[in-house]
């Protein structure tokens, strides 16, 4: 990395070179775990800047917005780094970088990012097809919410002896299993009597995904790594 910022052309400033060299550093000093996590933020950072520019609002609209009624799909994936306002980025970003760096750790970056964007996409699909019972409820959404409480499911299998505290009590300690367990049983009532404050069944959806992959999925996606090795070593 040093040699590339080094190998920059002459009309590019010194101390822009010096400040490159100084974070490469510090970036490379971290864990892989804590780089995919970091990463997953800038670019959540990156769309939530792009929703404050009145000019890109109907490309963010439809790009970057799921709507059931669109007939797009690839939306799902790209909602789920989607937020227009800030307390919803905030939230959701100090969520994933407490979270998910312990468990992007434990996993590491490969397992991580796939499990992260696996949850985006599942929780924004079951908001897609359950909405329709409820017509009321098929608007359209975004956020990282759902893959979040992926996360937070996955927090609670990997780490289910740990405790959280409330931003607004942070002085009382809860279990992460009675915070978990408390979090979904909100979403289920919400998704079950229609509120419309948040989005309760991707969070519900997200949440489960979360604990059923740490159940099952980590023994296939080990199955599936191992097949990837054995076949590049047959094609050697």
């Amino acid at each position: 990395m040093v040699r590339r910022i080094a190998r920059l052309p002459d009309w590019v400033p010194y101390e822009l070179k010096r400040t490159a060299v100084a974070f490469s550093g510090t970036w490379y000093q971290l864990s892989r775990g804590e780089r995919c996590v970091y990463t997953i933020a800038a670019v959540n950072a990156v769309v939530f800047g792009m929703w404050q520019i009145p000019r890109l609002l109907p490309f963010m609209t439809r790009s970057f917005l799921h709507n059931p009624s669109s007939g797009l799909s690839y939306t799902m994936l790209t909602s789920s780094f989607s937020h227009s306002e800030l307390w919803h980025f905030a939230f959701n970003s100090i969520a994933l970088v407490s979270f998910g760096i312990p468990v992007a750790n434990a996993m590491g970056a490969e397992q991580f990012t796939a499990f992260y964007l696996s949850a985006g996409v599942l929780s924004s699909l079951a908001s897609h097809l359950l909405a329709p019972l409820r017509p009321a409820l098929i608007l359209p959404s975004l956020g990282a919410s759902g893959a979040v409480y992926g996360v937070l499911g996955a927090t609670m299998m990997m780490f289910p002896n740990s405790h959280v505290a409330l931003i607004f009590l942070p002085f009382i300690p809860i279990s992460i299993s009675h915070a978990f367990t408390a979090l979904l049983a909100y979403d289920f009532a919400g998704a079950v009597l229609g509120w419309k404050t948040f989005g309760h069944i991707a969070h519900l959806s997200g949440g489960l995904y979360g604990v059923g992959y740490l159940k099952y999925g980590t023994d296939y996606w080990k199955s599936l790594v191992n097949k990837v090795i054995s076949y590049r070593q047959s094609t050697k």
